[in-house]
């Protein structure tokens, strides 16, 4: 009826092969036209905002997945020894998101310091002390991926 069921498929496919676009449509969906009226009057603008915010964590969080899958595939191989492991209180799927301080050991070239913010495995959490495989970016060396 009123071809939802298509446009619910649709929205299904489009998850599974661009889920950032498909975060960015649901977001354009809950803040402008009928629905995006409805749900502010009966939910409250605080709702939708609200809303709007965990889908940024979720889009900014499926970015930085993309990124660190094109580091693991196309980036240049070391090692770091991981200096320190904060957690930021965020989490995508039960996976918490930390901040890892660590000193990375290009295959050639100078040892340096830098930060990254990842997603990790919740029974797999670097600790200090770790020394770690990593790939990064060989235009910007900042770019690390643990492997």
């Amino acid at each position: 009826m009123f071809g939802i069921g298509k446009k619910i498929q649709d929205a299904i496919t489009k998850a599974q092969t661009d889920p950032v676009g498909a975060i960015e449509d649901h977001k354009k969906t809950l803040n402008s036209g009928l629905t995006g009226f409805m749900t502010k009057t009966f939910m409250g603008k605080g709702f939708v905002d609200k809303m709007t915010g965990v889908m940024d964590v979720g889009q900014n969080a499926l970015a930085g997945q993309q990124e660190r899958l094109q580091l693991i595939q196309t980036g240049l191989d070391g090692t770091a020894d991981i200096l320190s492991v904060q957690d930021t209180g965020a989490t995508v799927n039960n996976s918490p998101i930390v901040l890892i301080h660590m000193t990375v050991s290009p295959a050639s070239g100078t040892p340096y310091d830098v930060n990254i913010q990842t997603m990790v495995s919740r029974i797999a959490v670097p600790r200090a002390g770790d020394k770690v495989k990593i790939k990064y970016a060989a235009d910007n060396p900042e770019k690390v991926a643990i492997v």
